[in-house]
C-alpha cells in the first residue's frame, strides 16, 4: 500500500493541511456545521444563530474565507457566506461519530 504523499500532490497536501489547521477552532467548526446545513446565510444570521459577538463571527468568517473553506457574494448591503467545497461537511460528521465515546 503506498502512503499519503506517494499518492497526492504535495500541493494538494497543503492545501488540505491548511484547511484542517483554520478549522480546528470551535467556533470555525460550528460555522462550517452551520453552513453546511444551509445553502447561504448572511454575516447577521450566523452570529444570531449561533449567539456571537458580531465582530468575532466576522473575524471566524474572513479567516475561513482566507483559508478557502468558504466563499462569499454580496447582494446590496449583505454579505452571504457559504461552503467553498460542501463535502466539507463530511469533516464535521466524522469528527462528531468519532467523538461521541470520548
Amino acid at each position: 500500500m503506498r502512503n499519503l504523499l506517494s499518492r497526492v500532490e504535495s500541493k494538494k497536501i497543503d492545501k488540505a493541511a491548511s484547511m484542517l489547521k483554520v478549522l480546528a477552532h470551535p467556533k470555525r467548526l460550528a460555522i462550517v456545521d452551520l453552513l453546511g446545513k444551509e445553502e447561504k446565510m448572511t454575516v447577521t444570521e450566523i452570529y444570531k444563530y449561533l449567539d456571537l459577538p458580531q465582530a468575532i463571527a466576522s473575524q471566524h468568517l474572513i479567516t475561513l474565507k482566507d483559508k478557502g473553506v468558504l466563499s462569499s457574494f454580496k447582494v446590496g448591503t449583505k454579505i452571504y457566506y457559504s461552503l467553498s467545497i460542501p463535502k466539507l461537511i463530511d469533516v464535521i460528521d466524522c469528527l462528531e461519530e468519532c467523538c461521541t465515546d470520548i
